[in-house]
């Protein structure tokens, strides 16, 4: 069987003389996990006029396929081709080929290699910010479309992390009750590590966790960027100041249960800014921290989303430290990478990413 081949007009310059070069069309491009957009029409064959560096003058939308922006994705992410054709679930050359596609494609060089790894350009960042905007909003048509043939009864089992279990779950059970009466909704409350293991190796359906330095094979899809503020008992320290390194080593600092996202991001804080407090005193409850910090054991961070209420009534104050960075992480969504979603947890992840995109109170105080 003959195979097609695409002929591509090249100027050249000197002389204006037109070059033409022949190429086969691409081969069939790979199922691609996380993007449910297998079996793409083969694009038909059409003149392209390049540049004299072999990239295309108009972009060729029709050859920027979702793996390929995911793959751009998974470098940025990864700082590795190789990783990031994992992630993908497809072979490295093969990575490489959708690789130079796609920047023929774009008519840009979006990736520079280097001892140490890969890293995008600035135009390679650009394009992965609009690509993912571009693969969100085909997950979410995938996820609507899912809810709307979900059967009447059932059970969605969701695992999230302490702050989303407080704050970002509770708004979406009526809604969720609403629309979907027959299904029953089971919420574990766990640290976000855990979290992301039970989501990776189908114990949960779905999750919602924080930042944590977790390598399961998991899609993250981003809901809000949340603030992790000081907080110490009222009196112990003046409210809404910096304390130095020496006073901030005379209290006890409460932190939650290992695999915390909370913890991880406070920790990995105070040791940039070279912050030691006298001792540790570990919780399972942030509620606990909260109760222990108002009753004068010690001081903490914790999410802006679960003490503003209480700093505003005068249960405690809030401090920062002395030339750190404020204290910020993602809290993303959930989803298997290797499975697809229930119809249940399809409709919920739809809710659940609109919900945030539209802008819900809890978004702008975190963002505030």
């Amino acid at each position: 069987m003959l195979r097609r081949r695409r002929i591509v007009h090249r100027w050249v310059r000197a002389g204006d003389q037109r070059e033409v070069r022949e190429t086969p069309l691409e081969a069939p491009i790979p199922p691609a996990s996380g993007t449910e957009l297998h079996d793409a029409p083969a694009s038909p064959p059409r003149l392209t006029a390049v540049n004299g560096s072999g990239m295309a003058d108009r972009m060729q939308v029709e050859n920027v396929h979702p793996i390929r922006l995911r793959l751009l994705l998974e470098i940025d992410r990864t700082g590795s081709i190789s990783a990031a054709a994992e992630r993908c679930g497809i072979g490295q050359p093969s990575a490489s080929t959708h690789l130079r596609t796609l920047e023929t494609a774009i008519g840009q060089r979006l990736v520079i290699r280097n001892g140490r790894g890969s890293s995008l350009t600035a135009a390679g960042k650009i394009v992965a910010w609009h690509a993912a905007k571009i693969l969100a909003t085909l997950n979410s048509m995938r996820w609507a479309l899912d809810a709307r043939s979900a059967p009447s009864s059932g059970e969605l089992l969701l695992a999230a992390s302490h702050t989303p279990s407080l704050i970002l779950v509770p708004p979406m059970l009526c809604a969720f009750s609403e629309r979907f009466p027959g299904v029953s909704l089971k919420v574990r409350t766990l640290p976000s590590e855990m979290v992301v293991r039970e989501v990776a190796r189908g114990a949960a359906d779905m999750g919602i966790a924080g930042e944590v330095a977790c390598t399961e094979p998991v899609l993250r899809h981003q809901l809000l960027i949340d603030e992790l503020v000081g907080i110490a008992p009222a009196g112990l320290l003046g409210s809404g100041r910096s304390v130095s390194r020496g006073e901030f080593a005379r209290h006890s600092l409460l932190l939650g249960p290992e695999g915390s996202s909370t913890r991880m991001v406070t920790e990995r804080h105070l040791a940039r800014a070279e912050y030691r407090p006298g001792r540790i005193w570990a919780f399972d409850s942030g509620e606990a921290i909260k109760r222990a910090v108002a009753a004068g054991l010690g001081v903490s961070f914790m999410s802006r989303l679960l003490v503003d209420e209480a700093i505003q009534q005068g249960e405690m104050v809030r401090f920062g430290i002395s030339g750190g960075e404020r204290m910020m992480r993602p809290i993303y969504a959930l989803q298997p990478n290797l499975a697809e979603l229930t119809p249940h947890a399809a409709g919920f992840m739809t809710m659940l990413m609109n919900a945030h995109r539209n802008g819900t109170p809890a978004k702008q105080l975190a963002e505030g």
